[in-house]
């Protein structure tokens, strides 16, 4: 199985969780579809991740995919019973050690993100912005302005005239915590922040007909998935996550270099089917510096931190959707 194909099941996974029809407006999306292949993970994935969320919210709708099993515990979004009966009712967390979510969470018309907590930095900057470039069997150099609050952007290349708006992102997924599976988690505070607790609420996540590989592949694929987005997380979510990858099963971590010869700690993992995973991060910021596949592709990351300008404000049309999502 080459990288577009393990790349394609890991983005298949994402838009399995979410069951709603979305509308689409096809005569926009189509044209734009056919102008340039957009498989870079953490663009395409974001993207489509914010079509899937799209079908989950109103201007007063529950942050969550499926139905309400009872009130979700505070700093959780909606709770979605599930066929294990391993998984249960979990007891209330202290009110006091995670925020509180409100249930009537969910998009403005202007496409500003109520109810949930913010984005996880200090000052005014609305956006996370990130400046990748990537090597798939194709050069590619993408550059985002996403947000937990907002909608943002994406641009290839530089070519305003093919940009897209992001969705605000505050789903983080499905999650077991406490014994109960939540989908599109709404804060990320909720999170376990002890790399074995959060390993433990990961791999009880996982669903069988989801992901490539063993379990520990898949809960590798998860954890890469997030730090590939960790502006938006708090930094002792990043360390946690870095720590979940470092505590699997042949992984090894050292000090090294990455493709453009920038310092950092570099964890390397051989997944079952042979491959051989190689991420570089910043010790500092806890912030991917590039992750790569041994002898096969990559991406790198050259910018990332917050930013207040933007080249084009995102619109509804950019989305290809009816409504903001």
């Amino acid at each position: 199985m080459d990288q577009d194909e393990l790349f394609v099941q890991g983005l298949r996974a994402r838009a399995d969780a979410a069951v709603p029809r979305v509308d689409v407006d096809v005569d926009r999306v189509v044209p734009r579809a056919r102008r340039r292949r957009r498989v870079v993970r953490g663009a395409a994935g974001a993207t489509t991740l914010a079509l899937v969320l799209g079908a989950t919210w109103g201007a007063s709708a529950v942050l969550g995919v499926g139905p309400v099993r009872d009130a979700p515990p505070a700093g959780l979004g909606t709770g979605r019973s599930g066929a294990d009966p391993a998984v249960t009712a979990a007891p209330s967390p202290d009110a006091d050690a995670r925020p509180t979510v409100p249930a009537d969470a969910g998009v403005a018309d202007d496409g500003t993100v109520t109810g949930v907590p913010g984005d996880p930095w200090d000052g005014p900057d609305r956006y996370w912005y990130t400046l990748k470039e990537s090597s798939w069997g194709y050069e590619e150099r993408n550059e985002t302005w996403s947000s937990r609050e907002r909608p943002g952007l994406n641009v290839t290349d530089g070519d305003l005239s093919t940009a897209w708006a992001l969705s605000p992102q505050p789903g983080l997924g499905s999650w077991v915590i406490g014994g109960v599976r939540y989908e599109q988690l709404a804060d990320p505070r909720f999170l376990p922040t002890d790399p074995a607790e959060l390993a433990t609420a990961v791999r009880a996540g996982l669903l069988p007909d989801r992901g490539a590989g063993t379990d520990d592949d898949k809960v590798f694929g998860e954890a890469v998935s997030a730090l590939g987005d960790a502006g938006l997380y708090p930094r002792d979510l990043r360390e946690a996550f870095w720590g979940v990858l470092a505590s699997l099963p042949g992984s090894q971590v050292d000090v090294g270099e990455d493709g453009r010869g920038r310092t950092g700690e570099v964890l390397t993992r051989v997944t079952s089917g042979g491959q051989t995973r190689r991420l570089v991060r910043d010790a500092a910021t806890g912030l991917l510096l590039e992750e790569s596949y041994v002898g096969g592709g990559y991406t790198r990351y050259l910018e990332q931190r917050t930013r207040d300008d933007i080249p084009l404000e995102p619109t509804i049309e950019m989305t290809g959707c009816l409504a903001w999502c």
